[in-house]
């Protein structure tokens, strides 16, 4: 089945006035990890002393405060940037991104996108905590990693305290991701737009712009119910196919297929 890509997002991303999201569906096909199968992990390193503990039933949050009551914050973050690959080669999603969007955010806290931008040579500068707030630069490729970075374990977002913080250790950075999301088309690749705090900046932008705001765009699987959600949003659902034994996944295919149309 062909890919439907607007033709409104082609000119935003030939125009250079959009910016990307990206969330864990994207590094999927390369990892072979997501947030529950992280939850898990960590879990199974509680169950070790405490056999009847069921990780299935809490959320990744909670596995997390858990597991930092029993032993310590460090602890949890050195194992959590332990359970992510750090030298898996970006996927061809990843490099076509790179090259059409100058502005990438991400939850991910996954290397692929640093491996992408070193494959075709182009510099790049990283921004995951309030202190790297400052260097960020409209004439440079910036990847914001609003939930830190596997290769600096102290930047990760993983325990409902740094969740409830967050406004306030990440101020700087959440002002530099609201003030890209009020000027660009935004592109959601593999993600669902469930974190409060993106939330909470696309319902200030859409209440600031009102019937000026900007259409965003979401690609993914999403069933019925969650598609009228996004809709509901100003959130337009692009579904693609999931991969099976003969055709890759429509995530692997979009972003390609989206810089090939708009000529990148």
């Amino acid at each position: 089945m062909a890919l439907r890509i607007p033709q409104a997002l082609v000119e935003a991303v030939k125009q250079r006035q959009a910016v990307l999201f990206a969330g864990a569906g994207m590094s999927y096909p390369t990892l072979g990890i997501l947030g529950r199968h992280v939850r898990d992990a960590i879990g199974n390193d509680i169950r070790k002393d405490y056999p009847d503990y069921d990780p299935s039933e809490r959320s990744f949050e909670d596995v997390c405060d858990e597991y930092v009551a029993l032993n310590d914050r460090q602890g949890l973050v050195n194992r959590l940037a332990a359970l992510i690959d750090q030298n898996a080669a970006p996927t061809d999603g990843h490099l076509a991104a790179v090259k059409a969007f100058r502005f990438v955010v991400t939850t991910n806290w996954d290397m692929l996108f640093e491996a992408a931008y070193r494959k075709i040579g182009q510099h790049y500068q990283v921004l995951s905590t309030n202190a790297d707030a400052p260097n960020f630069n409209f004439d440079q490729h910036n990847l914001l990693k609003i939930h830190g970075s596997a290769d600096r374990p102290l930047t990760l977002v993983a325990t409902s305290e740094d969740y409830e913080s967050y406004p306030d250790t990440h101020s700087e950075l959440l002002q530099r991701t609201g003030d890209l999301l009020y000027n660009n088309t935004v592109l959601f690749v593999g993600y669902a737009v469930r974190d409060e705090h993106v939330r909470r900046l696309l319902t200030q932008i859409r209440r600031q712009r009102g019937t000026w705001a900007r259409r965003a765009y979401a690609v993914g699987y999403f069933d019925t119910v969650r598609s009228k959600l996004l809709e509901r949003r100003n959130i337009e659902v692009i579904q693609v196919e999931r991969p099976t034994n003969d055709v890759a996944s429509g995530l692997e295919l979009f972003m390609p297929e989206l810089i090939a149309r708009a000529g990148i």
